[in-house]
């Protein structure tokens, strides 16, 4: 067993979240509705199926039947800049840089099934994560590469209840799969599925402004895995955390929208990875604070033919101390900013947009390592390029 801990004090910092959206690499992309407005108002947003994702009440808005499947490429880019001491015989020493080209995929299905009560489907990647720095920086020992892929089934329920207000709940079927590479100890590919739930409400205050309120419930996710080293049996728990959103909308005329969100993530329920090497507990502490997100987006209809969008958002960090950050997953505060714009071709909407991410300069210090293991200092910069389309008819 000594020799155990000894192993777990060197691979355990060793975990990446799915909410890589935002809060940490938890990416929304995939599941927007209204592209090109960093996701602001797309919990009141009735053109596309996607927003069902977002608030199942919107679906009472969405008519007969409606489709949207979205499409979006993900450039990624993680540069990670060392800045411990050359002399210090802990781990090699050296930057690094992680490049990754990725496309994300949402499909989105309502259809009416009364007169008060629509149906839906959706699925979509709430996120995910691939990154490869090689065996040559600061913290090879801990990590090489690592890749995590999350996927989520939503089947949902509206209702109109009367003519300003809609509500909608479903429940949503997750799975996660997770495999970590090092020139220490790896991981293999591990999977699992897990269920959770989504409720919603949609107020129709006038023509010109309504209002949405969403939650979605953590997921907690337990994966089976063996290290590729040793064949030890380990678990890694890893959990997509509950999201509250507020979204709004308001027509200052009949060709501008203004649109807005507030999200709240509750990432400080997630004090801890649960991670069991052999039998052992070999939890990781992060320490995570709740993450606040907001968005501000507009719609400007140019002419018969086109709308033109834009939307920026910005999130808090979760952790601000360098000593609890980590390789695995080095999380700051986040800026979006997205353009866009729509067309009309028969009856098919066809949206475009692009989007620039800004994940921040995050410093990670754990020179002295966990049991004087696999010590790494320095910086992670990261950015994130998205660019993508919507078919929505």
């Amino acid at each position: 067993m000594k020799n155990n801990k000894k192993y777990l004090a060197v691979v355990i910092p060793l975990l990446i979240s799915s909410n890589a959206n935002a809060s940490g690499f938890f990416l929304p992309e995939a599941t927007y509705s209204n592209l090109g407005t960093a996701g602001a108002g797309d919990g009141v947003h009735t053109d596309s199926a996607a927003a069902m994702f977002t608030n199942p009440a919107t679906m009472s808005g969405m008519g007969d039947r409606l489709f949207t499947g979205n499409l979006s490429v993900m450039d990624l880019e993680m540069k990670y800049s060392d800045t411990q001491d050359p002399s210090n015989p802990i781990g090699p020493n050296g930057d690094a840089n992680a490049h990754e080209v990725m496309p994300t995929i949402g499909l989105y299905y309502v259809k009416q099934l009364s007169d008060t009560v629509h149906g839906g489907i959706a699925l979509a990647s709430q996120g995910g994560m691939a990154a490869d720095y090689g065996s040559d920086w600061g913290a090879a020992l801990a990590l090489n590469d690592i890749t995590l892929m999350t996927l989520q089934l939503n089947s949902s329920v509206s209702v109109q209840v009367s003519e300003k207000w809609s509500l909608g709940g479903g429940l949503q079927f997750s799975y996660a799969s997770y495999e970590m590479n090092a020139t220490g100890p790896s991981f293999e590919q591990g999977d699992d599925w897990a269920v959770g739930y989504n409720l919603g409400a949609l107020y129709q205050h006038s023509e010109r402004l309504k209002f949405g309120l969403s939650y979605r419930s953590a997921i907690e996710h337990e994966i089976d895995t063996t290290t590729l080293n040793s064949s030890v049996d380990a678990t890694i728990g890893l959990e997509i955390p509950a999201i509250a959103d507020i979204s709004m909308a308001y027509s200052l005329n009949s060709d501008w929208d203004l649109l807005a969100s507030v999200q709240w993530h509750n990432w400080s329920a997630w004090d801890t990875t649960p991670v069991s090497v052999a039998g052992g507990d070999a939890s990781v502490i992060r320490g995570w604070e709740d993450v606040w997100h907001f968005a501000l987006g507009t719609e400007y209809k140019l002419n018969r033919d086109w709308r033109l969008k834009a939307g920026i958002s910005y999130e808090t960090s979760p952790q601000d101390d360098p000593s609890k950050q980590n390789a695995d997953l080095p999380v700051g505060e986040q800026w979006r900013y997205s353009v866009g714009a729509s067309t009309k071709v028969n009856d098919y909407l066809i949206d475009f947009y692009y989007e620039y991410a800004d994940l921040g300069s995050v410093e990670v210090d754990q020179s002295k390592g966990p049991s004087g293991n696999a010590g790494y200092a320095g910086y992670f910069d990261g950015r994130l390029h998205f660019i993508g389309m919507s078919v929505t008819y």
